[in-house]
């Protein structure tokens, strides 16, 4: 019972390196379907990113609130459609992403990839700090761009709504103001 302990503990918690990945074990068709999946993945996220975007215009808004009314179903009416109409893209990505590490198998790639080395030096703009002593603490490029482009969406949004609502208010008639 000993040795079978032992033994079990000697497998489980083996100190060793795995053996690198093969070259030929990654294909060029496993190597095209992973960027397939990931170029589908960018598009869809691009589109999703683009249909938050352009949601407050009036006739996109329009046409968006007709159609989901057009859509909506007995079950989950109005806030299903809602839901799956701007949740619906994330959930997909999520399921392509799921078959590009079934694909490329995670250990496999990042063995490959901590074996070859650099030709050039280049700007990581998920490593590279911008903002060192701020609110956030240390904040990278990219999650600087990030934080940008909510507060510009915030900006635009908030002035979208705003010119709608002076437009409505226009048509109607208010009394002058008597001091």
């Amino acid at each position: 019972m000993a040795e079978l302990s032992e033994s079990v503990e000697e497998h489980l918690l083996s100190y060793e390196d795995p053996a690198p990945p093969h070259s030929k074990l990654i294909t060029t068709t496993r190597l095209v379907v992973k960027w397939v999946l990931e170029i589908a993945m960018g598009l869809i996220f691009a589109a999703w990113l683009t249909l938050v975007f352009i949601f407050p215009v009036e006739p996109v808004n329009e046409s968006i609130i007709a159609w989901l009314v057009a859509t909506s179903s007995p079950t989950y009416g109005f806030t299903g459609s809602t839901f799956f109409l701007f949740s619906g893209p994330i959930l997909v990505i999520t399921f392509l992403a799921i078959a590009r590490l079934i694909v490329m198998g995670s250990r496999e790639e990042e063995l490959l990839l901590k074996n070859k080395s650099a030709k050039h030096p280049r700007l990581r703009l998920w490593t590279f700090p911008v903002l060192v002593n701020g609110p956030f603490g240390v904040v990278s490029a990219a999650e600087f761009i990030g934080i940008c482009l909510v507060f510009v969406y915030v900006l635009w949004a908030i002035s979208a709504y705003t010119l709608e609502d002076i437009s409505i208010a226009s048509l109607f008639s208010l009394p002058p103001l008597e001091e």
